[in-house]
C-alpha cells in the first residue's frame, strides 16, 4: 500500500465494458405462445396501428358531421366547377318544426294525442286480420257517428278529399248523361274541371263567389237542357266561407228525377246535414277535417240504392273505381295498399265523434265561430259575406288596406297561428280562419291578442 491512501477510500477502476454478443436469430414462436402473451396483455405493433387508425376515422367523422358535409371532391379540368350546396342547419330545422303551431286552416288539423297515437301505432300489413277488421270498423263507425242507418255505406279512398270527389263523379253520371254542376267557388269550379279532363258532358249553372247559387237557374237549367243525369254542388264552399242551400237544390234534383251528389268534405262533422232529407245519393267526405283525423284519407257515403247501379258500370279509372274499392272493401281483400296509419288514425277520431256526440260537435263549433266573429268586429275587421252565409267551421275576412296577406302571415306565423290565404281572383283581397281541429278557447282567445297586435303595426 503506498503512502498516503487510507486503506478503506481506495477506488477501483471501473470494469471494461464487455463486447455484445453476436445477434442470433430469434427463435419462431409457437402459436401457443403468442396466445399466452397476447392474453397476458402483451403489446402487438399491429394492434397500435389500427387503434390509432380507429381514432383518426372517428375524429373524421365528427369534423364532417359538424360541418354538415362531407369530403369536396377536386373537380377536373375538363368539368367547370360545382358551386357548393347549402345544407340547411339540422338544429334550426328541429327547432322549426317542433314548435307547436296552432293550424287554423281548413286542414290539416290539430290531432288529439289519442289520434296522434294511433298514427304512430304498431305496423300492420294490410292483408291481415288485424287491418280488415279495423277498416271494417271504421267504415261501420263513420255511418254510425254521422246518425245514418242501414240504407248507407262507406267507401274509404286513399288520398285527400279531391280524390273521393273525383272517384264519386266518376260513378255518379252515367255513360251519355250530362252532369249539371252548381258553380259558385274555387271547389264548384273544380267538380267542373274534374268532369272536363274525363270528357263527361258539362252543364254549369255559375254564380258570383260572393253570392249563394240561384235557385230558380238552377231550376231553369234543370227544365232546359236535355239528357242531364246528375247534379252536383259543393255543400261548403272553403274558398269563401259560404254555406250553400243543399237541401233546396236536392229538393230540385227529386223533383226532376236527377241523381244528386255534393261535396261535404269540409261541412261534415262541423254543420248540419240530413242526406235523406236533401236526397243526397253520394256525399264525399275527408278524415282529415271537422272530422279530426289525418290528411290523406277520404271517403264516399252511397246510398244502397246507388249501389247495384255502380257495380254494373264500366270502370272509368282503375284506382279511383269506386265499386272495386267498395267491393274490395266489403271483401277483405284489398286491391292496392292502403293508408294503414290514416285508417288507424281515422279509427281514433270516429272513436272520439261517437263519445262526443255529432250535435255536441256541431255546437262547439257554432261557438267557436260566434266568438271568433265578435272578436273580429271589435278588431274593424270586414266581413267577405253576410253573417246569414257563413258556415260554422271558416271565417274569410277583407285583408285591411295599411296591411299586406303576406306582411300579416308572417307577423301570425311568429306568434304561433297559421292562417289561410284566398283563392283566384281574392288570393291578396281576403284570409281566412278555420275554426276546425283540436282547438281550445284559450287558443282563440290567444290568437285574438296576437291578431290585434299584428294589425297594430
Amino acid at each position: 500500500m503506498k503512502k498516503g491512501k487510507r486503506k478503506g477510500k481506495l477506488k477501483s477502476k471501473p470494469a471494461r465494458r464487455a463486447r455484445p454478443a453476436r445477434r442470433s436469430k430469434p427463435a419462431r414462436r409457437s402459436q401457443s405462445a403468442d396466445k399466452e402473451k397476447s392474453s397476458a396483455g402483451a403489446f402487438f405493433p399491429r394492434k397500435r396501428m389500427i387503434a390509432k387508425l380507429i381514432q383518426r376515422r372517428r375524429r373524421r367523422l365528427r369534423r364532417v358531421l359538424r360541418k354538415g358535409i362531407g369530403p369536396v371532391a377536386v373537380p377536373s379540368k375538363a368539368a367547370p366547377a360545382v358551386p357548393p350546396v347549402e345544407t340547411p342547419d339540422p338544429k334550426k330545422t328541429i327547432r322549426q318544426v317542433t314548435k307547436r303551431q296552432i293550424l287554423l286552416c281548413p286542414g290539416p288539423v290539430l290531432l288529439s294525442l289519442g289520434v296522434k297515437h294511433a298514427l304512430a301505432g304498431p305496423e300492420i300489413c294490410h292483408r291481415e286480420q288485424e287491418f280488415t277488421g279495423m277498416q271494417e270498423a271504421v267504415r261501420a263507425k263513420l255511418i254510425h257517428a254521422l246518425g245514418l242507418d242501414g240504407r248507407w255505406t262507406s267507401v274509404l279512398i286513399g288520398g285527400s278529399g279531391t280524390a273521393a270527389l273525383e272517384s264519386a263523379i266518376l260513378s255518379a253520371v252515367d255513360p251519355s248523361k250530362k252532369l249539371l254542376v252548381v258553380n259558385n267557388g274555387v271547389y264548384g269550379s273544380r267538380i267542373a274541371q274534374i268532369a272536363k279532363i274525363h270528357g263527361i258532358p258539362l252543364v254549369e249553372v255559375r254564380a258570383p263567389l260572393t253570392e249563394a247559387p240561384a235557385l230558380d237557374r238552377v231550376h231553369a237549367a234543370l227544365k232546359r237542357e236535355r239528357g242531364i243525369g246528375t247534379v252536383a254542388m259543393v255543400h261548403h264552399e272553403t274558398s269563401t266561407g259560404m254555406l250553400n242551400p243543399v237541401e233546396a237544390v236536392g229538393g230540385l234534383a227529386k223533383k226532376l228525377h236527377k241523381r244528386f251528389l255534393v261535396d261535404a268534405i269540409s261541412s261534415l262533422g262541423a254543420e248540419r246535414l240530413d242526406l235523406d232529407k236533401a236526397g243526397v245519393d253520394l256525399c264525399v267526405g275527408s278524415a282529415g277535417k271537422a272530422l279530426h283525423g289525418a290528411p290523406g284519407l277520404s271517403f264516399v257515403l252511397v246510398n244502397q240504392s246507388e249501389v247495384v247501379r255502380i257495380q254494373k258500370q264500366k270502370p272509368r279509372s282503375l284506382y279511383l273505381d269506386l265499386a272495386g274499392a267498395l267491393k274490395s272493401q266489403e271483401s277483405g281483400e284489398p286491391p292496392f295498399t292502403p293508408a294503414v296509419p290514416l285508417v288507424a288514425a281515422f279509427h281514433a277520431a270516429l272513436n272520439e265523434l261517437i263519445k262526443e256526440g255529432l250535435k255536441s260537435r256541431i255546437a262547439k263549433y257554432r261557438q267557436r265561430s260566434v266568438f271568433l266573429r265578435q272578436g273580429f268586429k271589435k278588431l274593424k275587421l270586414e266581413f267577405l259575406l253576410p253573417e246569414k252565409d257563413l258556415s260554422n267551421s271558416l271565417t274569410a275576412l277583407m285583408v285591411p288596406t295599411e296591411i299586406s296577406y303576406t306582411k300579416l302571415h308572417a307577423l301570425l306565423r311568429k306568434g304561433g297561428f297559421v292562417i289561410y290565404a284566398g283563392q283566384s281572383e281574392l288570393r291578396e283581397k281576403i284570409f281566412r280562419v278555420a275554426h276546425m281541429g283540436g282547438l281550445l278557447q284559450s287558443d282563440l282567445k290567444l290568437f285574438l291578442s296576437v291578431l290585434k297586435t299584428a294589425l297594430s303595426r
